[in-house]
């Protein structure tokens, strides 16, 4: 018996190591043709393919959880000091982003439900622009139907990284002249794009950031932190940054974090996925695309009051995940601390209020 369960072990560590090399490969192969965010969306093709192609490999926990914590270390080190006092002047409209997410999830959340017929708390948390995972794990835990709820947001995370990398890559920006100083704090880059020259972590203090941040994550576990192996990643490497070290990860290493977050979003692709139920995955790709419109129009809102480029800015409000877009936000150039101060700020409010956002909608009547 033990010898046929290390046969299986066997096989199961020698697929997971085939299906890293092929996501890997996606991601050569999209750099050389050229496709925005290659290390994500190429793995998150390739793998979705073979998803499709009857080629199915579930991620291991380690897998993502080391994507996740990689990408958060590497936006933890944007968060200087003078970053941090940069922001402190966008409050107001960080907070005005995360309130114009819940407006959007009381809209399409009725619109949800009557295409789909599903109770409220399951359209509310379908609909909810907030963590995946986290949306996922309160439906469950208040009524609503957690796979509904898990399809929705697949759908609306493949759609958003797929094409705000495009829309990014289109826009010509004209001039190299940097007019918003979260920019030129936060990114280190010039408006073109091109980075300024810093230096690299060295692999003793990454090592140590890597060891405290699993160390914090599993302690905090026992508290509902959101996306906890992000953030918390997050904190370690930026309180590493607010003591003078303004340092950046090799690009190696983040593109090996990209390759696992595009390995964990395309392996959602499945027959089963597909077929599960061809009328929420409809409603959830008219609701993102819903989402994406309105968005960008409050992205233009967002540019005029703010100053910064509306490239950022639509980045910045999108209706993706935190981890993808400031993934976006970083290959591409454009604004990673304050792209990543507002999907956090909407990400807490959402989780918590989210509840109570869902309870009101029915006392209202506004949801059945």
């Amino acid at each position: 018996m033990s010898y046929l369960y290390a046969l299986f072990s066997l096989a199961s560590n020698v697929k997971t190591l085939l299906t890293l090399l092929i996501a890997s490969m996606g991601g050569f192969l999209a750099k050389l043709i050229n496709i925005p965010l290659p290390w994500v969306l190429g793995p998150m093709f390739i793998v979705a393919a073979c998803n499709l192609l009857g080629y199915p490999s579930r991620q291991p926990a380690l897998g993502r959880r080391a994507g996740q914590m990689t990408i958060g270390i590497a936006l933890g080190l944007y968060f200087t000091s003078n970053v941090f006092v940069e922001l402190a002047s966008l409050l107001v409209w960080l907070l005005l982003g995360a309130a114009f997410s819940i407006l959007l999830t009381i809209i399409f959340a009725r619109f949800f439900q009557g295409l789909t017929g599903a109770n409220a708390m399951t359209a509310t948390y379908a609909c909810a622009i907030g963590g995946a995972s986290d949306m996922a794990t309160q439906a469950q835990r208040f009524g609503a139907d957690p796979i509904t709820v898990a399809i929705a947001h697949a759908v609306r995370v493949m759609i958003v990284v797929t094409v705000i990398p495009f829309v990014v890559a289109s826009h010509v920006v004209e001039s190299a002249s940097v007019s918003n100083s979260v920019q030129l704090l936060g990114l280190v880059e010039t408006a073109s794009g091109n980075a300024l020259e810093l230096g690299k972590i060295d692999a003793l203090s990454l090592i140590v950031i890597f060891f405290v941040s699993v160390v914090v994550t599993n302690l905090v576990k026992k508290i509902p932190v959101p996306n906890p192996w992000v953030l918390t990643p997050l904190c370690v490497a930026a309180a590493y940054a607010l003591s003078g070290n303004e340092v950046r990860l090799p690009e190696s290493v983040v593109n090996a974090g990209s390759i696992l977050i595009g390995w964990n979003l395309g392996q959602h692709a499945s027959r089963d996925f597909i077929g599960s139920s061809a009328r929420v995955l409809t409603t959830a790709f008219l609701v993102t695309v819903g989402m994406l419109l309105s968005s960008l129009g409050f992205a233009f809102l967002v540019a005029w009051g703010t100053g910064i480029e509306l490239v950022s800015a639509a980045v910045a409000t999108s209706p993706g995940g935190i981890a993808e877009m400031a993934i976006t936000a970083k290959v591409m150039g454009i604004g990673t601390p304050t792209v990543t101060a507002f999907h956090l700020t909407r990400m807490l409010v959402v989780i918590i209020f989210i509840k109570t956002l869902a309870d009101w909608l029915v006392k209202v009547r506004w949801l059945k």
